[in-house]
């Protein structure tokens, strides 16, 4: 079962205090100059930050706009060369589900080379619930730029060499928009032990969270 956490809608399901103000906060822009860019006052856009008021559609629309520009913070080979080093476990796919990096982490993990795994479907090697995950994302619209980032817990199955195993993980997914607007998947994760992966899934109630963009 998934659970949608949808920002679409009515306004009262929004936090657009906080998402105004993280915007402008990640871009380092001052009220006025995000005020010019909306076509409003520097107090309205203070006051919109405050909760005091909520803004037009117009300006709902035209702050999705910014959100969405946002996922392009560097081009594709700069933070692809970043997935590859990190040693934590962490990959990135696309539409299709094929392997485009894979850190150094996540081939510990696996136990593969580079060579063996980039450019091959992820479903060679990761079975399990991570497979359902896949296509979960795939048909919520992670590809379309639906989701703003997803959660999931899962028994995954490692299934590459003579001796498959299962290991208990816990993912966060989002999206990452290429400098060509190519929409690639980002797989963050840890291994858990059996008490730790139970507990976080009591607490979500779900195996899979999504966010929903605007």
């Amino acid at each position: 079962m998934v659970q949608d956490i949808n920002l679409s809608g009515s306004s009262s399901k929004v936090n657009w205090p906080s998402i105004i103000r993280n915007f402008r906060m990640s871009k380092r822009l001052k009220q006025a100059a995000l005020a010019a860019d909306l076509g409003v006052t520097q107090a309205m856009i203070s006051r919109w930050e405050n909760g005091e008021s909520d803004p037009p559609d117009r300006v709902k629309r035209r702050m999705a706009e910014l959100v969405q520009d946002a996922f392009v913070v560097a081009p594709a080979p700069t933070w692809i060369d970043l997935v590859t080093l990190n040693p934590g476990i962490e990959f990135v796919t696309d539409s299709m589900g094929v392997f485009k990096a894979v850190s150094a982490g996540a081939l510990e993990l696996f136990g593969v080379s580079r060579e063996a795994v980039e450019g091959r479907p992820a479903d060679r090697f990761l079975g399990g619930d991570f497979a359902q995950t896949l296509e979960t994302l795939r048909n919520k619209g992670m590809f379309r730029s639906d989701l703003v980032f997803a959660q999931s817990l899962g028994r995954v199955e490692l299934t590459n060499g003579a001796a498959p195993r299962t290991v208990l993980c816990d993912f966060i997914h989002w999206p990452r928009i290429s400098e060509v607007r190519a929409v690639f998947c980002v797989h963050s994760g840890a291994v858990l032990d059996e008490e730790k992966y139970q507990r976080r899934l009591d607490q979500r109630g779900q195996k899979i969270v999504t966010r929903q963009t605007f």
